[in-house]
């Protein structure tokens, strides 16, 4: 099933930079106009009847080829041939000219994906302490949909532009760029000079590594994060190149992996140091001591933190009060080494009744 990801907002500030680059597309297309109405409007002070422009000035006469680009002829058809050309060709000239620029306008603006790299760009000059993502496959949409959940601001890059979720980050207005994240200038355009974290999520770790060692050249300050898939490696090359965190998947996982074999109630797992600490679930059922126990005294109970509570028919939460009390039905979220788990669940089962 694919992360649900919330859309980006777009700043209005970036919006409205982009409107101005879109613009600068039009400014060859002025120039031709200009230089349009310039041309006609001296060969009419040269060629046209004195009757007709004994009273105009240059700018007068200009205006009169200019109200030919909308075909508003405001004088009759003039009898030399020069100027009898000019007024057939200014208005499908100019039509042309305006009908094309318009559109060209028109297309940047409401298509962001004609001009993806400029609109990134933009986004990237716009954003402060931004996170920059690195690599857009099963993990690094993942990444991308907590950090946007969380409300942050992020900026991705994926290298293949057919990738499995890059049209479902665009959908959502994520700024996302198809490249290689090895070229330095790809990363410049990114905005690492002023990113909060660079994360290094693809999965190869070569790419990861080369990335890192760029980063760093250019924002030594940047908190760096790097995906790495032998564990070990990954520690070394994190002291060796000061990457401030590395997480190798496979090593994530196997933990969660070997708790969930263990338990079914098992929701979360990690390694602390030697030990594999788990979140799990603990249900009471009618008889159970901790019923009507305010959760403190349950706490003291179990010898287990508890970190949740999931209230009958209710979703399971972490805000809660340490001196509510607890009923049947509720379950309990608990902190707690692997090994102990059974141990928590026996001092949670109900009591055995003669």
């Amino acid at each position: 099933m694919a992360v649900q990801v919330r859309r980006v907002h777009t700043p209005l500030r970036a919006r409205l930079r982009f409107g101005a680059y879109a613009a600068r597309l039009l400014v060859g297309r002025l120039l031709v106009l200009t230089t349009l109405l310039v041309v006609g409007g001296a060969t009419l002070l040269w060629r046209g009847d004195p009757a007709v422009v004994e009273h105009l000035d240059f700018v007068g006469a200009c205006f009169l080829v200019y109200t030919q680009l909308f075909f508003e002829h405001l004088t009759d058809l003039p009898g030399d041939w020069v100027l009898r050309i000019m007024y057939f060709t200014v208005p499908v000239a100019g039509a042309f000219i305006i009908a094309e620029g318009l559109l060209k306008v028109g297309t940047s603006l409401m298509d962001f994906n004609n001009h993806r790299q400029a609109w990134v760009r933009i986004m990237a000059e716009i954003y402060r302490d931004h996170i920059v993502l690195i690599g857009l496959g099963h993990v690094g949409f993942r990444v991308l949909g907590e950090l946007l959940g969380r409300g942050r601001q992020v900026i991705a890059v994926e290298a293949l532009d057919h990738g499995q979720f890059v049209e479902e980050a665009r959908a959502r207005g994520v700024p996302l760029v198809i490249g290689d994240a090895r070229r330095e200038s790809l990363l410049r355009d990114l905005g690492i000079e002023h990113a909060a974290c660079v994360i290094a999520c693809t999965d190869n770790d070569l790419v990861n590594l080369e990335v890192a060692l760029d980063v760093r050249a250019i924002n030594p300050k940047v908190r760096l994060v790097m995906r790495f898939f032998d564990q070990n490696m990954a520690q070394k090359l994190g002291k060796a190149f000061h990457v401030d965190s590395t997480f190798s998947t496979s090593a994530l996982a196997a933990p969660l992996f070997a708790a969930a074999a263990l338990d079914e109630q098992v929701l979360g797992a990690y390694r602390l140091g030697d030990t594999v600490m788990a979140s799990v679930q603990i249900d009471l059922h009618p008889g159970s001591p901790l019923i009507a126990k305010p959760l403190r005294e349950a706490e003291e109970l179990l010898d287990a933190a508890i970190v949740g509570i999931r209230r009958e028919k209710q979703a399971a939460t972490h805000k809660f009060s340490r001196s509510e009390s607890l009923r049947q039905g509720d379950a309990l979220i608990c902190h707690v080494a692997v090994e102990e788990i059974a141990g928590v669940k026996r001092r949670a089962a109900p009591t055995a009744t003669t």
